[in-house]
């Protein structure tokens, strides 16, 4: 009697184990068809997209030899079904702002393929049949360019100092370990300690710099073929709760419209305050007391910005102004758009320095993660 129970309780185990398994091959299998036609439905997609281009359904593309082939003349407002992006994997954000676009309803995708490979191996890519689409990271192919001509002049530290000098700290500049133009004059032993800063031209995020306590030591830190700009602290600092400096990530939008001289700038009120790790003090040369890279503050509550954004706002204008006027900002006979961020620091008085432009500066999504900014 007991073997026969044993053997009833092994058999509905079993039973129950092959239930368990054919509810899990059930929700295999149905995870499976949904992607075959999730996959399927892509297809279709595709294929009419790439009907659509090749038929004339997409748009001119300003600069393409075949473009006029490939499109009649751009229709009126409302007149096309359907916009089309192509991630061409150059890289920044690219396929971001893909993501985005076919968050629309109006908007599909187009294919890219290889476009050539250089000598070294790195491979571009292309829409497919080399055609122009609405959007795509690959500038020739593009309706709209995600990238602003001259872009260098905001870029880069030593050029931006060229033309905005009032507006930054004063800045002097190392080429190859010597100085370009003029030096910085040497400061005598009992000068009030204040921070150097030693930073290469054309890096951000705070991974090139390295402080020192006088001028005369900014040329033992720089490296042989390397360019820097080199800036004092500026005095008197305004510092965050706990004595920490902090500087402001300032976001914009500048658009260069298709008239090839009209240029439109959006200010964006809520960015972050970078703080440094540790309070600051002007005789502790380390990172985390004079490098500020903790961007987890909003800076929408933060008191004084009510009085500082008008300052930075009108700060970011000049740049683009003079840049414009000067011709180091070009325009293009196509839509042209860049995202960059300004980095400022606030003296105690609330008075504002420029120190230097981000392009492609990070950007996060909730659903990329809600707690990294």
């Amino acid at each position: 009697v007991s073997r026969a129970q044993a053997a009833t309780r092994q058999l509905r185990q079993a039973q129950q184990r092959c239930a368990i398994e054919e509810r899990r091959s059930a929700a295999k299998t149905k995870r499976m068809e949904e992607e075959i036609e999730k996959c399927s439905q892509e297809m279709v997609a595709l294929r009419a997209a790439i009907d659509d281009v090749a038929g004339g359904g997409g748009p001119a593309v300003v600069g393409m030899q075949d473009s006029a082939a490939q499109a009649p003349a751009e229709p009126a407002k409302g007149e096309r079904q359907f916009y089309y992006c192509s991630d061409c994997r150059v890289g920044g954000h690219g396929q971001r702002f893909c993501m985005y676009l076919l968050k629309r309803p109006n908007w599909r995708v187009y294919p890219s393929e290889k476009w050539f490979e250089d000598r070294n191996g790195q491979v571009s890519h292309c829409p497919l049949g080399r055609r122009g689409v609405d959007f795509t990271d690959e500038t020739y192919f593009s309706r709209i360019a995600m990238h602003i001509k001259g872009r260098i002049w905001l870029e880069d530290k030593r050029k931006l100092y060229e033309f905005v000098p009032e507006l930054m700290p004063y800045t002097y500049v190392i080429e190859d370990r010597r100085w370009v133009g003029e030096a910085p004059p040497a400061e005598p032993v009992d000068a009030p300690p204040m921070p150097w800063f030693v930073k290469e031209t054309d890096r951000n995020w705070g991974t090139s710099v390295v402080c020192c306590a006088r001028p005369q030591d900014c040329l033992e830190l720089a490296k042989p073929g390397t360019t820097y700009v080199v800036q004092k602290h500026i005095p008197n600092p305004l510092l965050y709760a706990n004595g920490e400096k902090c500087h402001i990530k300032f976001y914009n939008l500048l658009i260069g419209m298709d008239d090839g001289v009209t240029w439109r700038l959006y200010t964006y009120k809520n960015g972050y305050l970078s703080i440094s790790p540790k309070a600051w003090s002007p005789t502790d040369l380390s990172k985390e007391t004079q490098v500020t890279i903790i961007r987890t503050k909003r800076i929408n509550d933060w008191e004084p910005w009510p009085r500082v954004y008008p300052k930075c706002k009108q700060g970011v204008v000049e740049v683009i102004r003079r840049a414009a006027a000067q011709g180091k900002l070009e325009g293009r006979n196509k839509l042209q758009f860049e995202i960059l961020s300004a980095d400022y620091i606030v003296t105690a008085d609330e008075d504002v320095y420029l120190l230097e432009f981000n392009l492609g500066p990070v950007l996060k999504d909730p659903e990329d993660s809600s707690d990294v900014h």
